[in-house]
């Protein structure tokens, strides 16, 4: 049996030896490639379509979500319109003067008009308006209606009582009124005591317009969105009305579209079962589906066919390598093993024929094994002595040296460095030609050692050289023992650390910098802990109530957190006991931790303070003085209405005496004392105003109004000149955050400059003008304009100089005060003048602009 068996694996392996192994590999190939085809489609068409359909559910998903995010901001966008119509100042102006009868009768209809609480400006301009905005009362009832559009006012609307009870509360509801979907946005309305005066309500129609609009213009044409009656399950709206009519069930829309529905989260007040949803047509990913299985299949088929023809060539060439590695071992064993091999067989499988010589070689190469393992280590030395001269060629200084220490080579380096040739230094000690003398037996106590405990693991030292010219140089030193042929040496290395040295003191040095700072230097990282503190933090640390590691407590680890989000460096001022700190936050993002740096700034702001209080007296004198100056003026004024109550109490006496007139006219008389007498006491409250030395009150100002009240101060003086003063305000209120007092004192002061050019005149040359209006800058800006002589270009430059005037009684105090007022309000003072003609001195402060947060509050 077993001998069969051989013989049959004799034939077999005689048939086989004579096919060619391109064509074996050819039909091999070919079979193997046509089986793992049917085998990897049916795999990974299945895959496939699994993954395609796994990506397919999550990008509708996606999409849908993204669909719902996009239509409830575009819903919230109304409830912002609502709730900033609502606090506009024209509603509040207009429910001021507005009372609705209680019996529900009024009903106020606009169309093709816009009602006066509407405003007249576009609040969102981005926001479409909605078909009605209604006027509601405490009730809910209808007082008033303005037709956006042209589209009817549903007429449930009227007479549904829950929808009018639905009004009275703020809140965003989605409801069918009349079958058609709206969104109802309800906002209260409140009088100045935050009683609740009625509702504002906008009536948005959830058409396919408001639904192409949710999406912003960002949806895909091959999606749409739809509004659903999960109850009825019909389509109340849709954003393309062509595909999806309103009234179709969903079930039909099923077969034609892939349908995502989404619940609304945040309606939880609406009175409707409503779904969004999110469709996309089926035909579109089938067709997509099916074209990416049939390119996975030709690049499948493809695929295969090059791995076919890539086995097919590698045979090929493994065949030619083959040919050339058995004429390669035919050579071989003619030349390096002597004995001449069979001739090679002119064709048939080259794997076999190469086995069979691998058998014939193999017994020769045993047979010179052992000449060739002699060659090898001789080989090896060689190699070994390659390898000593490359070391030589090291940058590094590198010598050998006995177990005496003596030197038996010098690579170049080492000669350069150390001024030495081989020659010179061959058969010295090596601590004697580079070492000072301290490191010199240090190195010779370590060659010592090395030498009675051998050991191969290298030696690492600091020493200190002398090079050629006697300069000290530090160096590290590696000592590495060598046994060679039964002798020890060793292969020192030298390397210049001088360099490093000096980098390594100048680091210590900046790192000692922190400590030696009279200033507080603090680090604390992303937990807000301190991880340093110089000694001058002590006062922060005691503050803090903590010492370096531990935790600063939760609102400071909140500054920490938020400067190093930020990235940016921010200031702010700490007061403790021991002074008051400017703290600058400088984060350090790349290792997670911030700078302190910190200043005492107690002594920098009590001198802030004190000069601010002395520039107040200085303000309260020039007040004083001013009122000085216009003291007759004021007598004046304040006596014209002391002699009218005068008179009319001396005539109603007299009436009194005589019991003549009736009582209308002393009714009339007893009125014009009253009025008298309060234009005498304005005079007198402003004139105490004036005078009266106030803290700083910062508040908001309209300028005209100002203005004129300034004007009135020197309606005496405008008198007796003959001078009358043109006002040309802005046709706006311009509201400045000031302290009234100061910018009087000022305006006071540029009127009375005015007034004293123009004394040379002749009255009917005297002109004032004030003018008040938006500079180029966006700023509030006040002029004063006289037709005087004008400043002397001279004077110019020294005009708001202090002590400097061009008048014979003058301090020269009077516009250095003023520029000091404005520059306190942040704003600008300039003049400008031409002679002969006259000067305009301009004050610009800064407008005093509400944010949409505070209108809407």
């Amino acid at each position: 049996m077993g001998g069969m068996s051989a013989k049959r694996k004799s034939l077999w392996r005689s048939w086989w030896r004579q096919v060619p192994l391109p064509a074996a590999a050819l039909v091999i190939g070919l079979l193997a490639g046509f089986l793992a085809w049917l085998a990897i489609d049916r795999q990974q068409s299945a895959a496939l379509s699994e993954i395609f359909e796994d990506v397919l559910e999550n990008q509708l998903h996606q999409v849908a979500r993204e669909s719902l995010i996009r239509f409830d901001q575009h819903r919230r966008s109304y409830t912002y319109l609502a709730r900033l119509m609502a606090n506009h100042r024209r509603m509040a102006a207009y429910l001021e003067t507005t009372i609705w009868p209680e019996d529900g009768s009024e009903y106020h209809i606009y169309h093709g008009s816009r009602p006066p609480w509407v405003p007249r400006e576009r609040i969102m301009p981005g926001v479409a308006q909605p078909s009605h905005m209604l006027l509601a009362d405490e009730q809910g009832r209808i007082r008033e209606t303005y037709y956006v559009t042209d589209d009817p006012l549903p007429a449930s609307l009227r007479e549904d009582a829950e929808l009018q009870m639905a009004v009275t509360r703020r809140h965003a509801l989605l409801t069918l009124i009349d079958d058609e979907p709206f969104l109802l946005v309800a906002e209260p309305l409140q009088d100045d005591q935050q009683a609740v005066m009625g509702s504002l309500v906008l009536l948005v129609p959830l058409d396919s317009t408001f639904m192409a609009a949710a999406q912003q213009s960002v949806a895909s044409q091959q999606s749409i969105t739809a509004l659903m009656d999960a109850d009825a399950q019909v389509v109340l709206s849709s954003s393309n009305p062509l595909e999806i009519e309103v009234g179709t069930r969903i079930e039909d829309l099923r077969d034609q579209y892939v349908l995502t529905t989404q619940s609304f989260s945040d309606y939880e007040d609406s009175d409707l079962n409503m779904l969004f949803a999110t469709l996309v047509p089926r035909a579109l990913y089938r067709e997509t589906g099916q074209a990416i299985l049939d390119l996975q299949r030709q690049q499948r088929a493809i695929g295969a066919g090059v791995i076919v023809a890539i086995f097919v060539l590698l045979f090929v060439l493994l065949s030619a390598r083959i040919n050339r590695s058995l004429r390669r071992l035919q050579d071989f064993a003619r030349r390096a093993l002597g004995e001449p091999l069979a001739p090679l067989e002119s064709s048939g499988n080259r794997l076999i024929q190469l086995e069979d010589r691998i058998h014939d070689v193999i017994e020769l190469v045993l047979r010179a094994r052992d000449e060739t393992r002699h060659r090898h280590e001789r080989e090896l030395r060689q190699v070994e002595a390659l390898r000593i001269g490359v070391m030589e060629a090291s940058v590094d200084s590198i010598v050998t040296v006995d177990a005496e220490g003596k030197v038996i080579d010098f690579n170049p380096t080492a000669q350069k460095v150390f001024s030495r040739s081989l020659e010179q230094a061959a058969g010295k000690s090596l601590s004697g030609l580079v070492f000072d003398e301290p490191s010199g037996q240090f190195f010779d106590c370590l060659v010592a050692r090395l030498s009675n405990d051998y050991s191969d693991s290298p030696v690492q030292v600091e020493l200190t050289t002398l090079d050629g010219e006697g300069e000290h140089h530090a160096m590290e030193v590696v000592i590495k023992p060598i046994e060679l042929d039964q002798r020890l040496l060793f292969t020192v290395y030298l390397r210049d650390i001088e360099e490093r040295k000096q980098r390594e003191a100048e680091i210590r040095a900046l790192a000692a910098f922190p400590e030696e700072s009279p200033n507080p230097i603090l680090r604390v990282n992303r937990r807000g802990v301190i991880t340093y503190a110089n000694a001058p933090s002590q006062p922060l640390l005691e503050y803090w109530q903590c010492r370096p590691l531990q935790t600063l407590p939760i609102y400071w680890r909140d500054q920490m957190e938020f400067v190093l989000s930020s990235g940016r460096t921010q200031e702010v001022e700490l007061a403790t006991d021991g002074g008051l700190f400017s703290l600058l936050m400088v984060p350090v993002p790349d290792l997670e931790y911030v700078n302190i740096y910190a200043r005492d700034i107690t002594a920098q702001r009590r001198a802030e303070d004190a000069l601010q209080q002395r520039q107040d007296e200085l303000v309260h004198v020039a007040r004083l003085s001013t009122m000085g100056e216009m003291s007759t003026g004021i007598a004046h004024e304040l006596n014209q209405p002391l002699s009218a109550i005068a008179n009319f109490a001396n005539g109603c006496a007299r009436r009194l005496r005589l019991d003549a007139g009736g009582k209308e006219e002393l009714l009339h008389a007893l009125a014009q004392i009253s009025s008298q007498a309060g234009r005498a006491a304005e005079i007198i409250k402003r004139l105490r105003n004036l005078v009266t030395r106030q803290h700083r009150v910062r508040e908001e100002v309209d300028l005209n109004q100002l203005v004129s009240e300034t004007c009135a101060l020197l309606a005496h003086d405008l008198r007796k000149q003959q001078v009358a003063v043109q006002k040309r305000f802005a046709a706006r209120e311009l509201v400045v955050r000031a302290d009234t007092v100061q910018i009087e004192q000022a305006l006071i002061n540029l009127l009375r400059n005015a007034l004293d050019a123009m004394k040379g005149l002749s009255p009917l040359e005297r002109r004032l003008v004030v003018t008040t209006g938006i500079s180029d800058l966006g700023m509030a800006s006040i002029s004063v304009s006289d037709s005087g002589a004008g400043i002397h270009p001279t004077d110019m430059e020294h005009l708001f100089d202090a002590f400097f005037t061009t008048k014979e009684s003058g301090m020269g105090m009077g516009l250095a005060i003023t520029q000091t007022i404005i520059d306190d309000h942040h704003g600008k003072i300039h003049a400008e003048s031409w002679p002969g003609k006259g000067s305009t001195f301009t004050i610009e402060l800064p407008l005093h602009v509400e944010t949409p947060e505070s209108l809407a509050s």
